[in-house]
């Protein structure tokens, strides 16, 4: 099983220049031996050169083809040069279950034209998977877990809930049930499956807790290296105060801040959800969080927006360090960058954004600068957030944000009950304002990857 990801906004290389008839991709399915359509084994009885693994050449033992077969590098990307070598050959690349989904198919494309490839489609092992356990996946969620540490798997976890999750050699099906018994999810139901499709499929079935008992996975024999869990999410109701969430609105309390739970630098929940509301996260899109405190917006953006990317700026070394905290206890690690330095400094390097926020500047008197700097790194089209709590600040964003388009203001006065104390507390007014930066609006890369 081969599955492959991209970091969410990558820019698209330049495709390879290819004369030769297009590359035939086969997808393989779960069968052993492969079950093929007549386009796919005639691709591969006029190939001249055929690429793959070992396992996909057992697969296709029975298929005539008089083409050499090239066993894929290690690492893959080494397949790159070998396609490059090979431009004018008729060339057949397998791919495992079907290579348009977790698969090779989506790594050939972003090298070669997309009118340059052929594919063949077949069924994918978490079709197969759930068709063995009769179960729907109409809504089932695919997770990758290949060269990930579990943590990256809380981002996925809801109460009642239904996941599919393609594991490795380092995050196999105990590493995740260890983690769903540590976020309190230990009554869910771990289905394990393995070489689907061959005379050694074998399903088997485990609580979390129970399989991440010391010695649990040698009670009926090892786990092979490579294999799906399906995993039906169920909380431990006597957790569901500290639970991970399901919906934007973190609890103030679960982010680490270094103050007592509920207090310190972070934008508390109704605030945030006011900013998460005008920063209208998209697909694909690069944003910066410019004074980013403890991480809590940053945090929210990234865990309820897979495919984009953050970058949590913060000159706070201590504060860096609990963004990263954050972002390791809600599985943002994989798209939300924290950044310790002061803007705009600290920005030169960084791609331009399809979207800033702005929470803090290091002083009223830096903002206009700030606020210059940053519209100048908007993308055409980007949106420009930013937030105050002294009038001065709310004075310079009202002269900045003034009569550009979209222009939005909000200014909230909340009043609530903070952890530890019975009184009513009045919290300090903040304004909230939004811009467009006018352009055509560019669609932002990567935003239909996985």
């Amino acid at each position: 099983m081969l599955t492959l990801t991209t970091a969410p906004g990558d820019d698209l290389p330049a495709p390879i220049q290819w004369p030769g008839p297009p590359v035939s991709v086969v997808s393989l399915g779960c069968g052993d031996p492969a079950l093929l359509s007549e386009d796919a084994l005639a691709d591969l009885g006029g190939a001249e050169l055929i690429y793959g693994s070992e396992r996909h050449f057992r697969q296709i033992a029975g298929v005539k083809s008089d083409a050499r077969k090239v066993v894929f590098p290690s690492p893959l990307s080494g397949l790159r040069e070998m396609l490059v070598a090979n431009r004018s050959a008729r060339v057949v690349v397998l791919g495992s279950g079907d290579a348009l989904f977790y698969g090779i198919g989506e790594w050939l494309g972003r090298w070669i034209a997309k009118d340059k490839l052929r594919f063949h489609p077949n069924i994918s092992s978490i079709q197969s998977c759930f068709h063995a356990l009769g179960l729907s996946w109409r809504q089932a969620e695919v997770v990758s877990l290949h060269g990930r540490s579990p943590d990256t798997l809380r981002r996925h976890i809801r109460h009642r809930h239904r996941i599919a999750v393609f594991t490795d050699r380092d995050c196999g099906p105990v590493a995740i049930a260890g983690e769903l018994a540590r976020q309190g999810y230990g009554p869910s139901i771990i289905r394990v499956c393995e070489a689907m499709g061959s005379a050694q499929q074998r399903i088997r079935q485990y609580s979390a807790n129970g399989l991440a008992s010391p010695g649990a996975e040698r009670v009926d024999g090892e786990f092979q290296a490579l294999n799906v869990c399906i995993i039906d999410l169920w909380r431990d109701p006597g957790l569901a105060a500290s639970a991970l969430p399901a919906f934007p609105g973190i609890s103030d309390p679960l982010f680490s801040t270094g103050a007592k739970p509920g207090y310190g630098m972070i934008s508390k929940r109704e605030t945030r959800l006011v900013i998460l509301s005008l920063m209208s996260p998209e697909n694909g899109e690069i944003a910066w969080d410019i004074g980013a405190g403890c991480g809590s917006v940053s945090v929210e953006w990234a865990r309820w927006n897979h495919p984009g990317r953050i970058y949590a700026i913060e000159r706070s070394e201590a504060r860096v360090g609990h963004i990263i905290t954050n972002s390791e206890r809600f599985g943002t690690s994989l798209n939300l960058i924290p950044i310790h330095g002061t803007a705009p400094a600290s920005c030169e390097g960084l791609p331009d954004p399809d979207c800033i926020f702005i929470g803090g500047s290091g002083g009223p008197g830096r903002l206009p600068g700030l606020l210059d700097y940053a519209w100048g790194r908007l993308k055409p089209a980007g949106k420009l957030v930013a937030s105050a709590v002294t009038g001065q600040s709310a004075a310079a964003l009202t002269s900045f944000f003034d009569g550009k388009p979209g222009y939005e203001r909000v200014t909230l006065r909340v009043g609530k009950t903070l952890p530890g104390s019975a009184a009513p507390r009045t919290l300090k007014p903040v304004t909230v304002v939004k811009c467009f930066k006018p352009g055509p609006l560019r669609e932002p890369a990567g935003s239909l990857r996985p």
